[in-house]
């Protein structure tokens, strides 16, 4: 082996160029990640806090005036389940709010459930329905519509009866932003799949898709461009929807309700992010999770062609660096071979490079409740753009499913 100090000038140029795009690999898909980790606040008081009191919000000196919020759940769960969830709904230490149930099912169903509820739930309950016949329309879009036309508040939530409320103070967390800030029209929660239901040997690999996916939109809402949301934990103001004719521009389209809806109004003076242990919700799927990451991906694959373009070139952008990186490292030591001085050069690059993205990765997983990965993140990596190119081509021919009239 020879560890002669002097290098070909060809290898300065792979290691010049593996270090450029190590750069912009850092700028363009790791700025985001960090940027999301940043957004959300250290806080927690969960429900099963050993005091069981929960302390006052720091903008409740006027608790009396505070805005309506009216939660539109769409509810397609079993009884017990929905048991469980109205409890820890009702129970939000926010104290000016309505629930407003829109339940999948038959009106006598529907009659039956909401006369027992309103027992247990007198005051600020209202239970409808969507009916089973209803075709040709999203029925998620129509369960948020009819629920949206019911409501009294000056701000709507829209969330689902599957997902898991972590604390009392997610109503707080999610109002904080519209109460402190008079100019506030859009507040974007987070709710992320179980991911201890998932199974599989791809499963990790999965939950990191999902995780890259929602600091891309989360980060972009950050610097000021939000572009996407999350139907199962996103507020806006209730006037809003009328004035934009509600999802009337989207009612060809299964999907849009969370990033084409809000491209026609969500601005970054108008939006804010919500995000802390207390305002995260699981969406709790069992054995389905699996399919569902799955068309969760397929459709926003298929509504990114109606978003602004820049943040998906830079996640492209940040993709190739990966590749140009490792091949420039790689093209530097085969280069200078014999000699192992350009390799131990590459090398060094490729690990201080790798580590700056697992634990910029693993700080933004941990903060979002997302698997935290370390040696296999770099290899994920690598496999994203041709994962992604795979998955798009094997559902190429389900485009169609995203129409309502299919």
């Amino acid at each position: 082996m020879n560890f002669d100090l002097s290098i070909d000038p060809w290898v300065w140029i792979c290691l010049a160029v593996a270090a450029i795009a190590a750069i912009l690999a850092l700028w363009t898909r790791f700025v985001p990640i960090w940027l999301a980790g940043s957004a959300v606040k250290e806080e927690y008081d969960a429900f099963d806090s050993p005091s069981g009191e929960m302390p006052d919000n720091r903008f409740y000196s006027d608790r009396e005036n505070l805005p309506m919020v009216s939660v539109v759940v769409y509810s397609f769960t079993e009884e017990e389940e929905l048991d469980a969830y109205l409890e820890r709904a009702m129970s939000q230490d926010y104290p000016n709010f309505e629930i407003i149930l829109v339940n999948e099912g038959s009106s006598e169903t529907t009659a039956t459930l909401a006369s027992r509820l309103k027992q247990q739930y007198p005051d600020n309950l209202y239970v409808t329905f969507i009916p089973r016949d209803a075709h040709n329309l999203s029925r998620r879009k129509l369960a948020e519509t009819v629920g949206i036309k019911a409501a009294k508040g000056d701000v709507v939530l829209t969330t689902a009866s599957n997902c898991i409320i972590p604390s009392r103070r997610w109503l707080s967390d999610m109002m904080e932003p519209f109460v402190t800030e008079p100019q506030v029209d859009v507040v974007l929660g987070y709710s992320h799949v179980d991911f201890k239901e998932m199974h599989g040997a791809w499963k990790w690999y999965r939950q990191m898709d999902a995780t890259l996916t929602a600091c891309q939109w989360l980060g972009s809402a950050v610097v000021g461009q939000p572009y996407r949301g999350d139907c199962y934990n996103l507020a806006f103001r209730r006037q809003l929807f009328f004035d934009n004719k509600g999802y009337s521009k989207t009612i060809h389209l299964v999907n849009g309700d969370d990033d084409i809806f809000l491209r026609d109004f969500a601005t970054g003076d108008n939006t804010r992010i919500a995000l802390s242990p207390d305002s995260i919700l699981t969406t709790k799927w069992d054995m389905s999770a699996n399919k569902v990451l799955c068309d969760m991906k397929e459709r926003y694959q298929f509504t990114e062609n109606f978003l602004p373009r820049l943040p998906f070139i830079r996640a492209g952008i940040g993709s190739l660096m990966q590749w140009i990186l490792l091949l420039c490292a790689v093209g530097a030591a085969w280069v200078e071979w014999p000699d192992l001085m350009g390799a131990i050069v590459a090398l060094v690059l490729l690990i201080v490079v790798w580590i700056t993205e697992i634990l910029i990765y693993r700080r933004t997983a941990r903060r979002l409740q997302a698997i935290c990965l370390w040696w296999s993140l770099p290899v994920f990596l690598l496999w994203h753009p041709v994962g992604n190119f795979i998955f798009k081509m094997r559902h190429r021919k389900q485009r169609r499913k995203n129409f309502t009239f299919a």
